[in-house]
């Protein structure tokens, strides 16, 4: 704090002040020897108006000494927040907090307040349930109005924080705060969603969706008139929310092993998998085809992996065709993980059916999670090392019985090349990541579109290997969907077959 000390100098200078008074003196004395009569008796008068003259002068001196700019600045402390009143200093992540319908409240840590007195302090990136009756974004509170801008909302810090949470335990006053506190609300896709929630801030949360709300504070500093330090600056905070429905159950996605590569086809969403349109709608889902051993995961919404397997079990079988083929459910990255068992070339029955399995959201069976139906069933040879001939893959299919064949094309890629042309119109010579669908009698696409190259790592407990296979008309596939014609004097490829 500043403190200036200051007594009005009598005179503007010590040699102005000596020159008055001497001036004064020798006026005097003329005076007196002009006046000879009157000198005797004003000589005690002159004593005593010297006398008074000389303290005068040493207290215009001492005054003056005071005077001399005595200008010190006094270290105090810096401004800071205080929530309570003044009984503790508080933290400026206290500003980041959020509040649900339900009234529950989640501040960052070490942001603790009476702004959310009831609050959770909480991890960066912690995960939040709504509430089941929050299904629009109006029930997520905040100190900024999240629908105000198109991709982030932003509010002043002075229009939070008043006077009252603004000390300074040097007394200072005229505190002041500046900065701005923003809302930024995005999908898992690093999509803004705060444009949308700007005009349609009543619509129901999507079930499926992981909403991330990142609040933050930048340029942030409170200052007061006087002191030094006469200001407190901030280092930029933030803190994000995961933010996830629960109004209802459903799932999400289907995700096979190989998440990436291919085209983009319809409902396919780059690192995600299929989206789920329509649970009750089998032949839309994925997967149509299998093999013994591919895994996939499903996503879901409002229900955990642990509750479906209860519902379940572990072992699930089919609700028509044979019992051919079943599926083991487990937990795997807090996902339900789905293996299919079925006919390999170690098994003694071959045979398979076309399969429909549907999963249930609660014991009665009464809820509908997924369904979907296995159409085709594919049996790889896992002895296989790739040298061997055409002829070859056609023996080892017909001695397995059962319908087995050799694939055609359109049994593992939707694919189009120069010399195939039955694939997705207008797709090129790789797989179109979508699920198979039947054209007239003819399968569009199949294992490769749909469950994606193996190349994707050791240990997955199937007999796919990420190499060509034969197909019939002796063309050659790879698990990227690349066709070629396979028909030279030292052509080879791996076996695989399919039924029916």
């Amino acid at each position: 704090m500043l403190k200036i000390i200051t007594y009005q100098r009598w005179q503007s200078s010590y040699n102005y002040q000596y020159l008055v008074i001497l001036f004064f003196v020798s006026t005097f004395s003329s005076v007196c020897v002009l006046l000879k009569s009157y000198c005797y008796n004003v000589k005690a008068i002159l004593r005593h108006f010297i006398l008074s003259l000389f303290l005068i002068t040493c207290h215009i001196h001492y005054a003056s000494a005071l005077s001399a700019t005595t200008t010190q600045v006094i270290h105090g402390s810096a401004p800071y927040l205080t929530f309570d009143g003044g009984v503790t200093k508080g933290n400026i992540q206290a500003l980041l907090g959020i509040r649900l319908s339900d009234g529950r409240e989640y501040v960052p840590k070490n942001g603790e307040s009476n702004f959310y007195p009831n609050a959770k302090a909480v991890d960066n990136y912690y995960t939040i349930e709504l509430p089941s009756n929050a299904d629009s974004f109006d029930g997520i509170q905040t100190l900024v109005p999240i629908p105000k801008m198109d991709n982030y909302s932003v509010i002043e810090l002075s229009k939070i924080i008043g006077g009252n949470n603004l000390l300074d335990d040097d007394g200072d006053s005229y505190g002041n705060i500046t900065g701005t506190l923003d809302a930024f609300l995005y999908d898992r896709n690093s999509d803004y969603l705060t444009r949308i929630v700007k005009s349609h801030s009543t619509d129901k949360l999507d079930l499926c969706s992981l909403y991330v709300l990142t609040l933050s504070i930048d340029d942030a500093q409170l200052s007061t008139q006087y002191g030094i330090p006469k200001a407190r600056d901030f280092d930029h905070v933030s803190q994000t929310y995961y933010l996830k429905a629960k109004n209802g159950v459903r799932t999400c996605y289907a995700s096979p092993p190989a998440r990436y590569g291919g085209g983009e086809g319809p409902n396919w969403v780059r690192g995600l998998g299929f989206l789920v349109v329509n649970s009750h709608i089998p032949e839309e889902n994925f997967p149509t085809t299998g093999s013994n051993g591919l895994s996939f995961h499903l996503g879901l919404g409002g229900v955990t992996p642990e509750q479906v397997i209860d519902a379940n079990g572990t072992t699930v079988s089919a609700v028509s065709g044979s019992n051919s083929a079943t599926l083991l459910l487990s937990t795997e990255n807090s996902e339900l993980k789905i293996t299919l068992k079925g006919p390999s070339k170690a098994s003694d029955k071959k045979k398979f059916s076309p399969s429909l399995f549907k999963l249930y959201a609660d014991s009665n069976h009464s809820q509908l999670l997924y369904s979907f139906k296995i159409e085709r069933w594919y049996l790889a040879n896992p002895d296989d090392s790739g040298d061997g001939s055409y002829d070859e893959a056609q023996i080892f299919c017909d001695s397995l019985g059962s319908r087995y064949r050799i694939p055609s094309v359109g049994d593992y890629t939707n694919a189009n090349s120069s010399d195939w042309h039955w694939g997705v119109p207008g797709q090129g010579n790789y797989n179109l990541r979508q699920v198979s669908y039947k054209s007239g009698e003819r399968w569009i696409g199949g294992l490769f579109n749909e469950w994606g190259d193996f190349t994707y790592g050791s240990g997955r407990g199937d007999d796919w290997l990420d190499d060509e296979y034969w197909a019939a008309d002796k063309f050659g596939v790879d698990s990227s969907g690349g066709v070629r014609l396979n028909n030279g004097p030292y052509a080879y490829a791996i076996t695989a077959c399919v039924t029916p």
